[in-house]
Order: structure tokens, then C-alpha cells, then sequence
């Protein structure tokens, strides 16, 4: 009969589904929930476009090892993950990133390929010097992952020919606009910033989509010792670990009298979040997406990975919430068996 869709030209006119995942460091262990419920829901995915930690998540899920690495965060003492920051010795960055990469690599293969996996990933990463997004969609993905990862001023910058390359969350902390690049017609982006209103923010008029940017009240970082002991360790008497005590013991009698200034790791944490912040609501004004899903983790560290269970837990959470909403705005492109019924 003229018009009538066969089963083929159905599944055809399905539209195409990109999923966001966004950067935020050690945050984005919501990001493994939220994969694995997707997919257990029968919801699809035809593109995953990743920066910085969603870029690492994105990854792994396409190498089919996502089960695995949340198994081994559930395991991982406070020391094991210390043991992943190799300091860089470097005027570049704190740490080289090669111990990092060392346990990547455990879940993904070394000589794996963007093009040879099962799902097309978009791999987004800043240029140092035009401070745009590269997004890699073909290569060696754990060349591109340890791109997108290159937090400034924490690990040293990526090298790729004659250029350096930075975090992808310093150009594009929520990608939407790659996965809708590479055709998806409805996106479900996980960012890990909050919406406006959760921290006290206002609009203002100004220059950017429709007109509008926004103001940003006062975000709570952790404590300089905390986040120093988040960053580096807290064993203490070895070399620049006993200065970095010595200096603290300094800093908190002076904060006695008046405010101290904010350390090292303060201003690179709380600049880059301030950063991608501000970039994350300019993408949600100007490509918002079909579904989304975010997070308020003010005061975990950006290398603060002792919070995985905690995480695991919130992410599991926000996907419930949203499970109504996704099967109502994108659907499901296969009937799913012995899944718990949408509440």
C-alpha cells in the first residue's frame, strides 16, 4: 500500500540519538551510571561527543569495558588512586599524566582506534594556542583522551605535531554541538555544573545567544589543605610535601587575621570551574538539548576519585528522575527484557 512503512524504513526514519557527556573531573564518575542505565533501558545511542572526563567515559564504554572500571573504583583505596599522579617535575604542569594513561589502559587497549569502535565518539580537546575545540573523531583514542584530559596547570599539555593541546573543558565542557555535528537529531546531554539557580545566579543583559550571560555568586571550594591533600596526598615529611605542610601552618596563623590569598590549587580549580561554568550555560542557551541531566558537586575536588561511591550512588539518582522524560522524548529502540518497569 502507498505510504505504508515497512519494518526496515521504520527503524530508517528513527531519529538519530547523540548522548553529551560532559568534563568536571573526578564528577564524571556519574557519567558510568548513566551509560549503563541507557543502555539497560533500551534507550538509544548512535554518537557519544565527550570532553575532558566525559571524553575518558566515553572511552571506556566504547571499548565495553565500562562494568569493569566500576567494579575497580568500588575497590580502589584513597592510596591507589594517589599512585595515579606521577609528579611532572615540569614548569607546564603538576603532574606528566603517564601513570594516568598506565591505568587507562587497562580498559582500553593501547593501539585502539576512534574509527574501529562500535559507537562513533567525538573526543574534544582545546587548541593552547587559538583556544579552540579539536574534536577527534579518527586516531589512537587514548592519544586523544590524554588531550582532552590535560587539565592547565595540573597535567602537562598534549603534544600533537606542532601544536599543544589543553582540556576539552576549557573550549567545550558540554559538547552538544559536536554530537549534533556528527547527525544526531535529538541529544541527551549529562552536564556536570549546575543549573542556573542552583548557586545563586542571576542573568544580566550582555553580548552571547539571545542575548543574555550570566553573573555567578560565590562557589565554596575546599579548604587549601583539603584540596592540597585531594591533589597531591597527605603523607607527610617528604620533600615539597613537608614545605607545602610548613607553608599551610603559615597560611592558616595569617587567616587568623585577615583573608588569605588564594593558593596554587585554589586558582587553577576554581578558575577552570568559573570557566566551564559560564561556556556550559552558553551551550545550553544556544543548542539546548532534547534531555538533561545535571549535577550540584560544589565541594568535590576535580581529582578527588575517593568520592566514587558516593557518586556512583547520585548518578544512578539523577538517571531515575529523568527516566519518564527519556523514554517520553527519545524513546526506545528496542523492547527490553527483565528491566524494572519507568516509574
Amino acid at each position: 500500500m502507498p505510504g505504508k512503512q515497512t519494518p526496515s524504513s521504520a527503524h530508517a526514519a528513527r531519529p538519530k540519538v547523540g548522548l553529551v557527556l560532559g568534563s568536571g573531573g573526578s564528577r564524571g564518575i556519574v557519567h558510568i551510571p548513566i551509560l549503563e542505565s541507557l543502555r539497560d533501558l533500551g534507550i538509544p545511542v548512535d554518537f557519544i561527543a565527550g570532553s575532558s572526563i566525559g571524553a575518558v567515559m566515553a572511552g571506556i564504554y566504547a571499548a565495553g569495558t565500562l562494568e569493569k572500571l566500576r567494579l575497580d573504583l568500588r575497590s580502589m583505596k584513597r592510596d591507589d588512586f594517589l599512585k595515579l599522579f606521577d609528579p611532572a617535575l615540569s614548569r607546564s604542569g603538576l603532574f606528566a599524566g603517564r601513570k594516568a594513561m598506565a591505568f587507562l589502559n587497562h580498559y582500553i587497549p593501547r593501539q585502539t582506534r576512534i574509527e574501529d569502535l562500535p559507537i562513533p565518539l567525538g573526543i574534544v580537546a582545546t587548541d593552547y594556542d587559538s583556544g579552540r575545540p579539536v574534536v577527534f573523531r579518527k586516531g589512537n583514542l587514548l592519544d586523544a583522551i590524554r588531550a582532552s584530559i590535560s587539565i592547565p596547570g595540573i597535567f602537562t599539555p598534549a603534544r600533537f605535531g606542532r601544536a599543544l593541546l589543553v582540556d576539552g573543558g576549557v573550549a567545550n565542557p558540554l559538547p552538544i554541538d559536536v554530537a549534533e555535528d556528527m547527525g544526531a537529531d535529538l541529544t541527551i546531554a549529562v552536564s556536570l555544573h549546575p543549573a542556573m539557580g542552583r548557586l545563586g545566579l542571576v542573568p544580566f543583559k550582555g553580548p552571547g545567544p539571545g542575548g543574555h550571560r550570566t553573573s555567578r555568586a560565590s562557589l565554596r571550594v575546599l579548604p587549601v589543605e583539603k584540596l592540597i591533600h585531594n591533589l597531591i596526598g597527605s603523607r607527610r615529611g617528604e620533600g615539597w610535601m613537608k614545605a607545602a605542610d610548613q607553608w599551610l601552618d603559615e597560611r592558616r596563623a595569617a587567616a587568623k587575621k585577615r583573608r588569605p590569598l588564594p593558593n596554587l590549587f585554589e586558582i587553577v580549580a576554581r578558575t577552570i570551574d568559573i570557566m566551564e561554568y559560564t561556556e556550559t550555560l552558553l551551550m545550553l542557551a544556544s543548542r539546548p538539548p532534547t534531555v538533561l541531566i545535571d549535577f550540584n558537586f560544589p565541594e568535590i575536588g576535580t581529582l578527588d576519585f575517593t568520592m566514587s561511591a558516593f557518586l556512583l550512588e547520585e548518578g544512578q539518582k539523577a538517571f531515575n528522575a529523568k527516566k519518564i522524560e527519556l523514554v517520553e522524548k527519545v524513546g526506545r529502540s528496542r523492547p527490553v527484557l527483565n528491566s524494572s518497569p519507568v516509574r
